[in-house]
């Protein structure tokens, strides 16, 4: 990658080269929840490589449908059939075993202590404390049906709101509509959005107290060609004042790219930084508070089919379908400054972002708005 540019990104890990099957490098059979483990199903095995511990590889003779590990503690779940379970794996002990009565199609740790399980038409939390059965949240939308591939689902700090986000197939040859369903939980009430990808994120406001936390999403309806960003508060008190929410902001899609659509949006909660990723291999950042690309680039030809922050650094890490490459991507601070005033020309950006993450290169331009400011009599 070209020098001077405000991301660093280099391939960490190769799953071939650790002997995971390029069979099992897919979409359900291989997951990585935290920058701690990577879990591949295989025939007849589960592979567990640990990332902490010099991708140390241990295959256990377990025959599972599906298994992830817990993003904190060492527990993995496995899948077989209608039977989920849990296990510790530094107790040697099961925690739970749970039979289900509609096959699920998709789960994911949103916490440390909950699994969350999709079927064809609910969605259902299952703590790891108490012996209390999957817990109903909420029935998908009609325009998230059966006919959608769901590919993510988080939830709020607050545990408050829900979103489950999926794909099917566009009316036109090779189109594929991103459908997502925003949920409160303590209303109960349903909002359908058009996109491909979105996540919660906490941010500190300049001029507020209380923190913000807004859903950040990418929006692309059928009919528009046009893909945008968008940034809206949720679940703030009223009585604190109006929510946050930015006007959408324009994502630009290069012309040879048009067909193509993200496929996971990941916050760097450290930069506020948020990070979308195509299935063309595109990465896009965006700064939370106002909404703009900062930068664009395509670093890879191959699909990352799995993804998540690494909470220490910010950087992302996503998985290459097939290859099994793992790739790791972040904000290069030293050049983010620069680039946004040399190439972005976006002096404004520059001295917020430089303010709010205490990075070099904006000197110049605090010394030039002071001087304009005392030019004016402020």
């Amino acid at each position: 990658m070209a020098a001077g540019v405000p991301i660093a990104f280099q391939e960490v890990l190769n799953l071939q080269q650790l002997q995971v099957p390029e069979t099992s490098i897919k979409h359900g059979l291989t997951t990585m929840e935290s920058d701690k483990w990577i879990v591949s199903v295989e025939p007849n095995q589960v592979s567990l490589i640990d990332l902490q511990n010099q991708a140390q590889v241990t295959r256990r003779p377990i025959k599972a449908e599906a298994a992830v590990m817990n993003p904190s503690s060492n527990i993995l779940a496995l899948r077989s059939g209608k039977t989920i379970q849990m296990f510790n794996l530094d107790s040697k002990s099961k925690l739970k075993s749970h039979d289900v009565d509609s096959p699920i199609v998709f789960w994911k740790w949103t916490s440390a202590t909950n699994l969350a399980l999709v079927t064809a038409t609910s969605v259902y939390h299952w703590s790891t404390e108490g012996a209390d059965a999957p817990a109903k949240i909420f029935e998908r939308h009609a325009t998230i049906g059966s006919n959608t591939q769901i590919i993510n689902y988080t939830v709020s700090p607050d545990n408050k709101w829900c979103l489950l986000g999926g794909i099917s197939a566009g009316s036109a040859p090779g189109v594929v509509n991103g459908n997502m369903q925003l949920y409160s939980v303590e209303k109960k009430v349903s909002q359908p959005l058009s996109g491909h990808g979105g996540s919660f994120c906490s941010i500190k406001l300049a001029g507020r107290d209380d923190m913000a936390q807004c859903l950040v999403f990418h929006e692309k309806k059928p009919e528009d060609p046009a893909h945008r960003l968008f940034v809206m508060e949720v679940g703030r008190d009223p009585s604190k004042g109006a929510p946050h929410r930015i006007p959408p902001t324009q994502i630009p899609v290069p012309p040879e790219a048009a067909s193509d659509f993200p496929v996971s949006l990941v916050i760097d909660a450290k930069n506020d930084v948020a990070f979308l990723l195509t299935k063309a291999g595109f990465v896009y950042m965006f700064d939370i508070h106002s909404g703009k690309t900062m930068f664009r680039t395509r670093i890879t030809q191959e699909t990352m089919f799995v993804t998540c922050a690494q909470a220490s650094t910010g950087a992302v890490f996503g998985i290459t379908v097939r290859t099994g490459r793992v790739y790791r991507v972040g904000l290069n601070g030293a050049n983010l400054i620069p680039y946004i005033v040399n190439t972005l020309r976006d002096n404004d950006l520059a001295i917020k972002v430089a303010g709010r993450l205490g990075l070099p290169g904006a000197e110049h331009l605090y010394t030039q708005q002071f001087e304009a400011l005392m030019g004016a009599g402020q």
